[in-house]
């Protein structure tokens, strides 16, 4: 998912972590807005971390972790404080070595480090008023991170319940609207314009058709209302492989499918709170990342008929007769990759999928980084007038997973909890991870991965990059779902 700048509000009850000035893109698709170019916060041009041991900044067998800024200013010096991470207090401060080219040093020593992510925060020098800040998140041992289990016994029929109560209410699945047709320059200008795309193809080697129809769709909902989507096809009777695109968090407008049409898919990006998808404004629905978030009962949250609505989708997509049932994948990114380990964790008929940057999961973590920064529940609100902090610690004491707090959303919270589904995730699965993501951390990101069931699954992290999409990773996407989805895609 795009973004620029990105301002992020802390909201820990219900997992939740709410942003702002949300931009989309291809497979991390989120709401209509303009292509821009500029990176997710906390990115900072003035300085480009890396190491010559690692390019992925992930470390396994070293005594000696060795990362070093390249700084785009004149700089005078830079000091560093390490931490453990989404935790602020530092448990160990240096300076750091200075090199000619403006350039730094950091060495670090791992015979102390528990496995798992570091946040590696630096001030530069520049000999001006203020200093510069930035952040490097690298991973120590990341594939040995403990994880907390916290899946419920009872957690595989709380879902099947719950699917087969709404698998009574009819699809009455119906077409709404007129059915437009895009070609070539059209599909560009619509992505530039509406789907935070370049204004040029970014993948014109993964394009198998310049001509595309669209259409919006809609079927029946788990609370009596509509569910909407938009579809767009290639032209022609197909049956097409399908792709259900998932949003990101928020209530927006969702964009028309193009990029994924051209690229030879029924594509199905769906709203996913019983909302039209071109509505001119948005209301924010009650429960969802607010003071009234619902956590007993249980089947009363407000992602219940999120995940359901998803789900649901699925079969509208089987329905059709010009999809070919066999190659039906699932995308999307932070909520939407969240989602995407959601739906083929529930329904099988998902062949791969390709989570982006996925929010939500590891709510242990969650919970004790919010304590260690002195928040002592996690659905307390820190921007609230008057919140008071509680005492901080800097995370060292910890030995082994977070602990699951004893409070109502975090009983609740492990039913919605992504990682607790991602053992039922059978299929392919190909992930990202921003590693200096305070949205989607990499803590988080990683417990989804290292529980997933599948034997085909990579996670690409993405050194140095945010809660952002990533062009490469979208083509490297396109390709690994030729190669999983079998059968090649020839121009219709």
């Amino acid at each position: 998912m795009k973004q620029h700048p990105l301002k992020t509000l802390l909201r820990c009850g219900a997992l939740a972590l709410a942003f702002l000035s949300i931009e989309a893109a291809a497979m991390n698709s989120n709401v209509m807005s303009p292509w821009a170019s500029k990176c997710s916060s906390p990115q900072k041009p003035e300085l480009a971390f890396y190491s010559h041991q690692s390019e992925t900044l992930l470390f396994e067998n070293t005594k000696i972790v060795e990362i070093y800024c390249q700084a785009g200013l004149r700089s005078v010096g830079m000091t560093w404080s390490l931490h453990r991470n989404m935790v602020q207090t530092p448990f160990l401060t240096g300076k750091a070595e200075a090199l000619p080219p403006d350039r730094f040093k950091i060495s670090l020593e791992t015979a102390k480090l528990p496995p798992g992510f570091y946040d590696l925060r630096v001030k530069l020098d520049a000999g001006q008023p203020k200093t510069i800040d930035g952040v490097c998140v690298f991973g120590w041992q990341a594939d040995q991170m403990p994880i907390r289990e916290t899946r419920p016994a009872d957690f595989r029929k709380f879902w099947d319940n719950a699917l087969a109560d709404y698998a009574k209410v009819p699809l009455d699945a119906k077409v709404e609207g007129e059915v437009k047709t895009y070609k070539g320059k059209e599909i560009d200008d619509y992505n530039a314009l509406s789907a935070a795309l370049p204004p040029t193809p970014y993948d014109p080697e993964g394009i198998k058709t310049d001509e595309v129809e669209s259409f919006k769709i809609s079927f029946a909902g788990p609370d009596g209302g509509r569910v909407y989507a938009w579809l767009a096809k290639p032209k022609g009777d197909g049956p097409f492989p399908a792709m259900l695109v998932l949003p990101g968090a928020g209530f927006n407008a969702r964009t028309r499918p193009l990029e994924h049409a051209r690229h030879g898919y029924l594509a199905l990006d769906i709203q996913v709170h019983g909302q039209d998808v071109d509505q001119p404004k948005y209301e924010h629905l009650p429960h969802y990342d607010d003071d009234a978030v619902v956590y007993d009962p249980i089947d009363k949250n407000c992602m219940m008929n999120v995940y359901l609505r998803a789900v649901r989708a699925v079969d509208y997509l089987c329905s059709r007769t010009d999809v070919d049932r066999k190659r039906i994948a699932t995308v999307g990114g932070s909520q939407g990759g969240r989602l995407s380990i959601v739906v083929p964790a529930l329904d099988k008929r998902i062949a791969a999928t390709v989570p982006s940057i996925a929010w939500g999961a590891n709510y242990p973590h969650l919970a004790w980084s919010a304590k260690c920064n002195g928040i002592q529940n996690p659905e307390d609100k820190s921007w609230r007038p008057g919140y008071v902090f509680g005492p901080k610690s800097d995370g060292m004491e910890l030995v082994g997973a977070p602990t699951l707090p004893d409070t109502l959303a975090a009983k609740c919270g492990v039913y919605y909890d992504p990682m607790n589904f991602a053992p039922d995730v059978l299929c392919p699965v190909f992930m990202n991870a921003g590693l200096i993501d305070y949205v989607s951390p990499p803590s988080h990101v990683w417990a989804e991965y290292l529980r997933l069931g599948s034997k085909d699954k990579t996670l690409t992290p993405l050194p140095g990059l945010g809660h952002d999409w990533s062009a490469e990773f979208d083509r490297r996407a396109w390709r690994w779902l030729d190669s999983r989805l079998g059968e090649s895609r020839n121009k219709p």
